[in-house]
């Protein structure tokens, strides 16, 4: 985990300006934030479905004084909930977790009293210390991913695209929403829609007049088996009035292997 401190601190810092994350099927809202809280800067606020299929509240936060990383999350479930804090620099200081079981169950009572409340540390037992760690480093992989080598220098590929596959299908379930972020030093790839949500890291080889892509890796622990037939996500290029993306794994995913030339919109 070196220089773990530096790689958030850069990569948050260049994507938390003004950016609104996008909500999936399970009402994930997702959006960067930035305010200061004393020495506390907050730079991320996520929702993730990690470690609970109830859904994870996690913030990740920077100390100005020290250069402390902070990442605290709140993890829900029907029968309780579990606040932790996590405060690194390289390597990980301190980890900690309250854990409340409630009275009764969240579906029976949307407001239920707390019955029992636990605390522990990395110290508490050797449990509780590769428990917490376990935790800890699942984060890290969400937050914590390599950049591309190769940086886009040319500007007229930055911006946000969208597409929206069968955008005129009778069935919404049907309808799928894809989202392409490219940055200088990073491009991702964001699918939603019903029981959709794909979050990926793509890496860019630059040609002369186009940008082919392929797949680094899986962000926000989101999966899908078409990557098992292609991590190709083809070509982008651009004709001087529209962009054009040819796209195998999004043939594969949502048009049967079907090659087709897919025209994206240019948010900004």
């Amino acid at each position: 985990m070196k220089n773990i401190l530096l790689t958030l601190f850069v990569f948050f810092s260049s994507s938390c300006k003004k950016e609104n994350k996008i909500t999936n099927n399970k009402h994930d809202s997702r959006k960067i934030i930035e305010i200061n809280k004393g020495s506390l800067k907050q730079i991320k606020d996520t929702t993730l479905f990690i470690n609970s299929s109830e859904g994870e509240n996690v913030k990740v936060l920077i100390n100005t004084k020290n250069q402390d990383s902070i990442i605290e999350s709140e993890i829900l479930g029907e029968t309780g909930k579990s606040t932790y804090k996590f405060t690194f620099n390289k390597t990980l200081k301190n980890g900690e977790c309250t854990t409340y079981r409630y009275s009764e169950p969240i579906y029976v009572n949307s407001n239920p009293k707390i019955n029992i409340e636990k605390k522990e540390n990395l110290s508490s037992s050797k449990e509780s210390l590769n428990r917490l760690t376990n935790i800890f480093n699942s984060y890290l992989k969400v937050f914590l991913y390599q950049k591309n080598t190769y940086k886009i220098s040319n500007n007229k590929w930055l911006g946000k695209y969208s597409l929206v596959i069968n955008e005129n299908d009778e069935d919404w379930r049907d309808i799928h929403e894809i989202h392409l972020n490219i940055s200088k030093d990073s491009i991702t790839y964001l699918a939603k829609g019903f029981q959709l949500y794909q979050y990926y890291l793509l890496s860019p080889i630059k040609k002369d007049s186009s940008i082919k892509l392929k797949y680094v890796k899986s962000l926000d622990n989101t999966e899908s088996w078409a990557l098992n037939k292609t991590k190709d996500f083809g070509t982008l290029s651009f004709d001087g009035k529209n962009y054009i993306w040819s796209c195998p794994y999004i043939d594969i995913n949502f048009s049967n292997g079907k090659n087709k030339k897919y025209t994206l919109r240019k948010i900004q």
